[in-house]
């Protein structure tokens, strides 16, 4: 065969290569283009139905987010974050997640244990400076595991957990709801007002809050009472083991980590600016308020930090989480209970617990917050692999007792971004 043959053959066939090439790249930019805007229409729709929703209820701000392992499908943020000043809520405007804070506390945990510093079978009174001691069942310890399921037999006496809320400095006496607060028992008595100081007072036979009100009748892991005291208790443990504040672990070893820059346990030392107002569930505004207990419910941060969250718990769950080893996350999302070991008083729509996150019938997985002017959800499907997020800052149960304007208002919400979860997750 001649040289020119062989020449032009190469040459057809390098064209045809071009050709080949060019062809399915068209191909590939003509199928992400689709994609683009098939999640587009997807979003639109959704920004579309959530804000018809907004206007038929009551609350006065809130931001919403659907995400999966690796990315954000969704967010977005409607109403105020100040009524009076008329300020936009955004996905950065930062508030309390009230008891979302509690899987911060699950997290950490699970990182304490990978660094050695105790197990979940750990009995605390080998870590506490004092000894706490079940009054109906001395005999049986207390163990990490019964702290995180909440079954220490540990409780929430009321009149005296009203007290380790405190007022941010300055002090707004003119708020309107300051004084019926004040009234009804809430704020701290100007004791020392550190996490330790308080767990001490109350669980220990010689504190000046301790009281066998602060327990239930029932030994050890044998009935569920949700307890944010013993939340609080689980977070001392790291303290105690780390010396370092619970503050200044979670922040170097997840809030960091994580890139939730602006995510800080009290409102008093979050970014003003980015602040949101939390309301009454008849728009009165709170007067600026933190905690004394803030690891049961004080962390303050944003719907889209929190989704940064959500993505680590969900790629954890998955095996690749960047915070916690696959084993850890395991441990932390698994039922703790089964057939053979079943405390009573559990709720049949959720009837299983991991590390602080509740297990639905269902099978998802998450937690739910409510504090002064809070509403908070945060679910997952690890079967269908997203989960879906919810901020507002005003209570639908709080002094005026249970708002149902509200409550409809949120589950409608939440059914429309369930409707709407899975064709953002297919749309991806």
């Amino acid at each position: 065969m001649s040289a020119k043959v062989i020449f032009y053959i190469k040459v057809v066939l390098s064209k045809n290569k071009a050709l080949w090439v060019f062809r399915n790249v068209l191909l590939l930019l003509f199928i992400y283009w689709g994609a683009l805007l098939k999640a587009q229409s997807t979003a639109e729709g959704l920004t579309a139905a959530l804000s018809t929703a907004y206007k038929q209820n009551d609350f006065p701000g809130f931001s919403v987010a659907i995400v999966n392992s690796d990315s954000i499908l969704y967010e977005n943020a409607f109403g105020f974050a100040d009524l009076e000043k008329k300020i936009p809520y955004t996905t950065t405007t930062v508030q309390p997640i009230a008891s979302l804070s509690k899987l911060f506390i699950g997290m950490a945990v699970m990182k304490a244990i990978e660094q050695g510093l105790f197990t979940l079978d750990t009995d605390i009174n080998s870590i506490l400076p004092f000894k706490v001691t079940h009054p109906y069942s001395p005999e049986i310890p207390i163990a990490l595991k019964h702290l995180v399921t909440h079954t220490s037999g540990i409780t929430d006496n009321a009149d005296t957990y009203k007290k380790t809320y405190l007022y941010n400095v300055p002090i707004q006496e003119d708020n309107p709801i300051y004084g019926q607060l004040k009234s009804k028992g809430y704020g701290a008595e100007g004791k020392d007002t550190t996490l330790a100081a308080f767990l001490t007072d109350y669980l220990s036979p010689s504190g000046s809050y301790y009281s066998k009100k602060n327990f239930s009748k029932s030994a050890p892991g044998k009935r569920y009472e949700y307890s944010n005291i013993g939340s609080d208790l689980a977070a001392w443990l790291i303290e105690l083991k780390s010396s370092m504040s619970f503050s200044q672990y979670t922040q170097k070893h997840i809030l960091q980590p994580l890139q939730m820059t602006h995510a800080t346990w009290s409102t008093a030392d979050a970014d003003q600016e980015k602040l949101s107002a939390l309301y009454t569930g008849d728009d009165k505004p709170y007067p600026k308020y933190s905690s004394v207990a803030y690891p049961d419910g004080g962390l303050t941060t944003s719907c889209h930090e929190l989704s940064l969250f959500l993505n680590e718990v969900i790629a954890g769950q998955q095996g690749k989480g960047q915070i916690l080893s696959p084993a850890s996350y395991a441990t932390m999302l698994q039922p703790a209970f089964s057939d053979s070991y079943k405390p009573e008083n559990l709720d049949p729509a959720e009837p299983n617990i991991g590390v602080f996150y509740a297990i639905k019938k269902s099978g998802v997985i998450g937690h739910s917050g409510s504090d002064g002017g809070v509403t908070a959800f945060l679910f997952f499907n690890p079967v269908k692999g997203y989960g879906m997020l919810f901020l507002a800052n005003t209570e639908m149960e709080g002094l005026n007792g249970i708002n149902k304007n509200l409550m409809t208002g949120f589950e409608k919400m939440w059914g429309i971004m369930g409707q709407y979860a899975g064709k953002l997750q297919s749309d991806k």
